[in-house]
C-alpha cells in the first residue's frame, strides 16, 4: 500500500511540474503574443504580416488560443523527460536503452518538424494558395485574399500537429521495420517507396514540389535506417 501511494505522490509531483511548465509557457506566450504572431506571418509580401477579424471576440480568442496550443507544444520535451524519469527504476538495462534511443529520436524529429514547418513548408504553402489571386488587369474577374487571423491560427496549428503525428508515425513504422529481416526490406525496397510518396500525397498539399519534398525526407530517413540497420547486423556477426 504505501508503494502505492509512493507511486501516486510522483506522478502527482511529475504532472505539477508540467502544469508549472505548462502556465510558464502560456504566460510568456501571451505576454509576446503581438510579436509571435508577427514570426508566424512574416513570410506574408507584405512588410508587416496582414489579417483581417470579422467577430467582436475573435482577436483575443486567438490570442487565447495560440497560448494554449504553443504552452502544450513546447511541454513536450519536459514531458519526454518527465515520462522517462519515472519509468527508469522499472526497467533493465536493455530497456532503459532502446525507451532512451526512442525519446532522442523523438526529441529530435519534434525539432526537425517544428524547423520544417515553420522555416519551409508554412512560406512554401502561403506562396503556394497565395498565387490563385486575380487581378482584373490579367483576368476577367479579381480576387484578393484577405486571410482572417483564427482560420490562420488554425491551419498553422494542425500543420504542426499534422507533422509530428506522421512523423512519429514513420517512427513506429521504423521500428515494426526493425523486426523484419534486413534482406526482406531490400528486396521489397520499391514497394516502400512507393508507400512514401502515396503517403505523402496524402498529407501535403495538392502540389507536386511539397510531395516531393515530404516522400524525399521519408525516403532519406529510410536509406539512414537501412544503413543503420546493415552496421548492426554487421556487428553482432562480428562479436
Amino acid at each position: 500500500m504505501m508503494k502505492v501511494t509512493t507511486y501516486f505522490l510522483e506522478i502527482y509531483n511529475r504532472f505539477f511540474v508540467l502544469f508549472l511548465t505548462w502556465l510558464l509557457n502560456f504566460l510568456v506566450v501571451y505576454t509576446y503574443k503581438e510579436e509571435i504572431v508577427y514570426l508566424l506571418g512574416q513570410h506574408q509580401q507584405n512588410i508587416f504580416p496582414y489579417f483581417i477579424s470579422t467577430n467582436l471576440t475573435e482577436i483575443f480568442f486567438v490570442f487565447l488560443k495560440l497560448s494554449f496550443f504553443l504552452g502544450f507544444y513546447f511541454i513536450y520535451p519536459i514531458f519526454l523527460i518527465q515520462l522517462f524519469l519515472f519509468l527508469i527504476p522499472a526497467l533493465y538495462k536493455y530497456e532503459y536503452l532502446i525507451i532512451r534511443n526512442l525519446f532522442f529520436v523523438s526529441i529530435f524529429l519534434y525539432i526537425l518538424t517544428t524547423y520544417f514547418t515553420y522555416e519551409i513548408f508554412l512560406p512554401y504553402c502561403w506562396k503556394f494558395f497565395n498565387s490563385f489571386q486575380l487581378n482584373a488587369e490579367e483576368s476577367l474577374i479579381s480576387i484578393h485574399l484577405e486571410t482572417r487571423i483564427a482560420d490562420y491560427l488554425n491551419f498553422f496549428i494542425e500543420t504542426f500537429l499534422l507533422l509530428n503525428i506522421v512523423l512519429h508515425i514513420f517512427l513506429v513504422f521504423i521500428l515494426f521495420l526493425y523486426k523484419i529481416t534486413l534482406n526482406f526490406i531490400i528486396k521489397h525496397r520499391k514497394i516502400f517507396y512507393l508507400a512514401f510518396f502515396v503517403f505523402a500525397t496524402i498529407v501535403t498539399p495538392p502540389d507536386i514540389f511539397s510531395q516531393i519534398i515530404v516522400g524525399f525526407l521519408f525516403l532519406t530517413s529510410f536509406e539512414i535506417f537501412l544503413f543503420s540497420l546493415f552496421l548492426s547486423k554487421e556487428y553482432e556477426k562480428g562479436e
